[in-house]
């Protein structure tokens, strides 16, 4: 990030809880992608894991912050499963599953989910 970018975003995280909590989805959306590449899965893949099309992993990874908090934590979950011989950095999924849990309230209303 360029200094001015770098300066606004520590600015309207230390000013603005909405912001600071769309901008940890955003990251969450980025380690959901990370994980599922890790795990050597497609959208797809996932989706059917979780009994979701891959238009709904695209939304979790692209738009976090319009994802169901449900469909994100599960998504978190099983790729945490699928990663588990590489995954050295457990407590940060932990983290932030704890952190899906704590923006729930903020996220938009979940659809019905079985997983």
């Amino acid at each position: 990030m360029s200094d001015d970018l770098e300066q606004f975003d520590a600015r309207n995280m230390a000013s603005d809880p909405l912001y600071a909590a769309a901008r940890q989805l955003l990251e969450l959306g980025e380690a959901v992608t990370q994980l599922r590449e890790g795990a050597k899965m497609t959208r797809g893949q996932l989706g059917r894991l979780l009994r979701v099309k891959a238009q709904d992993i695209t939304i979790i990874e692209e738009e976090t912050p319009r994802a169901p908090a449900g469909l994100l934590e599960a998504a978190l979950r099983v790729l945490l499963e699928a990663n588990k011989p590489q995954t050295a950095r457990t407590s940060e999924v932990s983290d932030s599953i704890r952190t899906v849990r704590q923006l729930r309230p903020g996220l938009i209303a979940e659809p019905a989910f079985c997983g």
